[in-house]
């Protein structure tokens, strides 16, 4: 079975390595650029912005990944004659890697300012959240969002009209988020909400949100585990 499952992960790597060099692209993309518009030394353009809603962009690319990986390549690694358990672990060890990777690219990058000695914007307030005592926060956000899109991978695979809107969601809400934190920070609304009556509610979302995400990987892992295993082979 452990030469099976190795053999699964070997079929996927191909397209893993080029989604791994799109996403370090991007990422050395956005970090020269900052750099050859003068964002270190404060100016605020479309690099700057790019920078600051780098775990964004990021989140959703993974989205993508993971709903490609649970449509096509199973569909692919199925018809030539994979076993379904073994794909499924080859898919938690590529999910691995993805988190990994993004996980060690964002501190990368949240550091710099640090390191370079930038000057700080209030727009970077979600790169910096994923940093310092909130490091671990990211990597569980990453494995949430690739199950998530697994999950609608997989409804995709049973119906094209489902997962269409599924995508349609997915890039409505990057959007609405991406202005939602704009906001956000161009208005301090944090402070304001952690100095109101309802501080206590505001305080304890980040617990809430924790055990949200890990409800949501234990139920979609055993989800996955079981549209694998019934997936028709097209």
């Amino acid at each position: 079975m452990r030469r099976d499952t190795n053999v699964e992960i070997l079929s996927l790597s191909l397209p893993v390595r080029l989604d791994l060099a799109c996403l370090l692209g991007f990422a050395v993309l956005v970090v020269v650029g900052c750099y050859a518009t003068g964002v270190p030394g404060g100016a605020s353009n479309l690099f700057a912005t790019y920078y600051g809603a780098f775990p964004l962009v990021t989140l959703f690319v993974l989205f993508l990944f993971a709903f490609s990986l649970c449509t096509s390549n199973l569909n692919l690694g199925l018809s030539f004659g994979a076993r379904r358990r073994d794909f499924f672990w080859a898919v938690q060890g590529v999910l691995v890697v993805y988190t990994g990777f993004c996980w060690a690219a964002q501190v990368l990058l949240a550091a710099l300012p640090q390191l370079g000695g930038w000057i700080e914007e209030g727009r970077w307030t979600l790169i910096r959240a994923f940093y310092g005592g909130t490091l671990w926060v990211f990597p569980l956000v990453c494995l949430t969002i690739l199950v998530l899109g697994c999950l609608g991978g997989l409804v995709s695979a049973k119906s094209k009209v489902w997962g269409a809107v599924i995508l349609s969601v997915s890039v409505i809400a990057l959007l609405m988020g991406s202005i939602l934190l704009a906001l956000m920070a161009d208005l301090d609304a944090w402070s304001f909400l952690m100095g109101s009556a309802w501080s206590g509610m505001w305080g304890s979302l980040p617990a809430i949100l924790t055990i949200g995400m890990l409800a949501t990987l234990a139920i979609g892992e055993v989800v996955i585990w079981r549209q694998i295993f019934r997936f028709a082979v097209r």
